[in-house]
């Protein structure tokens, strides 16, 4: 306990924190918030790494930094910091900072794909981890829906078979292009009726409150800017009974993903994936994690209204 009181005590330690509040941060994006040199960010940051506050993610140059949410102590204490940050002079410049270092990674992300012909982007798809094997999974948890939100959509992949489990999808991308191949895809498999396509962030969601009885992102939530944000959005248009269900990778140090098939960040555990669903209000339920294809599947449900 005494080394997480004096690791907070230093104020760009404590800046760090606040920050890191938000969601994961690397060394680079740290430096470009605080104004801080990369040899000083470091020097805090394993201070904090050795008080138990933070927990490293990642690998080599490919590493994150997060709170320790699996200390209660921990979690509480972060939570009641920052309901005092205004207290902090120039928290809201961080804020600021902050919210320019997101919004460039979501930038980065959709560059990426709107970069790419559309050979190349079926080389890189080959390139991934095969996902067919959570079918039962997804099938399990779905299992009859009225309305499925397919977030980061893509060229519209799941889409056919979301279809065989609702009655419609509603999909969304980022990218224009993307959502221009899925709707082609769509179309030529005479299924246009039953899909609406939208242009939007997975972190800011066009889609109204408790649209959808069930979302799905499919190896989406390592190319968001702000994962955390993302499964609270899609808490905000699920139903109350509604269900998410999350496929991606398992957490790695392999940077081919990230220089490849242009990932931010370098997959999740089992036990990071539930504390950001129970951050967005939502309930952890099952969790399979599939080794030798190097993905997980984790569904979380949105409690009914009392």
């Amino acid at each position: 306990m005494d080394k997480i009181f004096r690791a907070m005590g230093e104020r760009n330690r404590l800046r760090m924190v606040l920050l890191l509040e938000k969601g994961p941060l690397n060394v680079s994006e740290l430096v470009s918030v605080l104004g801080i040199s990369q040899s000083n960010a470091s020097h805090h940051l394993k201070i904090l790494l050795d008080s138990g506050l933070l927990t490293r993610i990642g690998k080599g140059n490919w590493a994150f930094y997060q709170i320790r949410r699996d200390n209660p102590f921990v979690d509480e204490l972060v939570n009641n910091a920052f309901k005092y940050r205004e207290a902090l002079p120039g928290f809201h410049h961080d804020m600021k900072r902050l919210a320019r270092c997101l919004l460039k990674r979501r930038e980065s992300s959709r560059y990426f794909f709107d970069s790419k012909e559309e050979g190349e982007l079926s080389r890189i798809g080959e390139l991934l981890p095969d996902t067919s094997v959570c079918v039962p999974f997804l099938e399990r948890h779905l299992g009859r829906r009225e309305m499925v939100i397919d977030v980061g959509a893509g060229s519209g992949r799941m889409i056919p078979f979301l279809l065989s489990v609702s009655s419609r999808v509603l999909a969304v991308d980022s990218s224009r292009r993307m959502l221009d191949l899925a709707m082609e895809k769509t179309s030529a498999m005479k299924l246009l009726h039953r899909v609406e396509f939208r242009l939007g962030e997975a972190e800011h969601l066009p889609v109204e409150n408790e649209a959808g009885d069930g979302l799905l992102m499919h190896m989406v939530l390592h190319h968001c800017g702000d994962p955390a944000r993302a499964v609270a959005e899609a808490g905000r248009v699920l139903a109350p009974g509604g269900v998410l269900i999350v496929v991606d990778l398992v957490e790695h140090g392999d940077t081919r993903y990230r220089d490849v098939h242009g990932d931010l960040w370098p997959g999740f555990t089992g036990r990071s994936i539930s504390s950001i669903f129970r951050r967005a209000g939502l309930i952890p339920g099952e969790i399979e994690e599939y080794e030798e294809n190097r993905i997980l599947a984790a569904a979380g449900m949105k409690g009914d209204k009392r």
